[in-house]
């Protein structure tokens, strides 16, 4: 059969949440329902599997590891029907090739409850006896963020008010959202330690944009006023907002040429699909605007 490639969330939330694992496993555990004593012996570790042949599509995924046992988890921002399917997979294949055969605990967060809707049951079985099934029901404890209230977050863990933005619906008006994400960020310089409180505003940011897409980079960086650039998930952000200038500036030139000249050749279109540059768009803009013609813009373009 050939091999499938595993679909990766679209706004990159999958590697956020990876980072909140390291940030913050322990917390996620108590989302999980498990008890705050066992949950503290856990540490995150990245497991690749060792034997290849068992590893279908899978490079390696997260869980949670102690002599209490494995813990299984996957974040899901996006529909996947067979989330419960890729799950399972992961937890047998994980255990066949580290050769584990003690307790687990595998459980999947949603984001929305829309995409555990989607969520296919696991498979049934038919037995050898006629009329007999065995069905594989109830072996995941699953978590639907957006049904929580930030406060329910909190009580569980202080820690998971990184967790907030997925509260709040996503057509939350923008002035609300400015006066939530202080008050988010106040939490998180109050609730993490110092040596990870700079990267657990980054995750927060992210998942800021993540929840709003009406919401600029520049206002999350006002939000959470601190510099994002200082890391890694800052420059995503920075790189995320910078493509939606870009993209509108290439709306607005494509625009004003459409509303002054009606017809633009798919030509032209492609070229100024293609500019990159934040100034040059701008220049191009007030170009679209002045030119007297179409063929005297196209000169300009060129």
């Amino acid at each position: 059969m050939p091999q499938k490639t595993k679909k990766k969330a679209t706004r990159g939330t999958d590697e956020v949440f990876l980072n909140l694992m390291k940030v913050s496993g322990n917390s996620l555990l108590k989302l999980l329902g498990m008890a705050a004593d066992k949950a503290k012996q856990y540490h995150f570790q990245a497991v690749v599997l060792k034997d290849k042949s068992l590893k279908p599509d899978i490079e390696g995924f997260p869980t949670l590891a102690s002599e209490e046992g494995r813990v299984f988890i996957e974040f899901q921002g996006y529909p996947d029907p067979f989330i419960r399917h890729r799950l399972m997979a992961e937890v047998f294949l994980g255990c066949a090739s580290e050769e584990y055969k003690g307790f687990v605990m595998a459980g999947i967060v949603y984001t929305d409850k829309q995409y555990q809707e989607v969520a296919e049951p696991l498979n049934a079985f038919q037995c050898l006896q006629e009329g007999e099934q065995c069905e594989l029901k109830g072996c995941f404890r699953e978590i639907v963020l957006s049904e929580y209230t930030e406060e329910e977050l909190e009580r569980i863990d202080p820690k998971l008010v990184v967790l907030a933005p997925f509260t709040l619906s996503p057509q939350t008006d923008k002035t609300t959202l400015l006066v939530k994400g202080h008050e988010w960020q106040q939490k998180v310089i109050q609730k993490f330690p110092t040596e990870k409180r700079w990267e657990a505003l980054n995750i927060l940011g992210l998942f800021i944009l993540n929840r709003f897409r009406k919401i600029s980079y520049e206002e999350v960086i006002a939000m959470l006023n601190f510099d994002l650039m200082d890391t890694v998930a800052g420059k995503q952000l920075f790189d995320m907002g910078q493509q939606k200038v870009i993209e509108a500036f290439r709306e607005a030139v494509v625009d004003v040429l459409k509303a002054r000249f009606e017809l633009v050749p798919n030509e032209m279109l492609d070229k100024i699909r293609a500019i990159s540059q934040v100034d040059n768009l701008k220049h191009i803009l007030i170009q679209a605007t002045l030119s007297p013609d179409i063929d005297s813009f196209k000169g300009k373009l060129s």
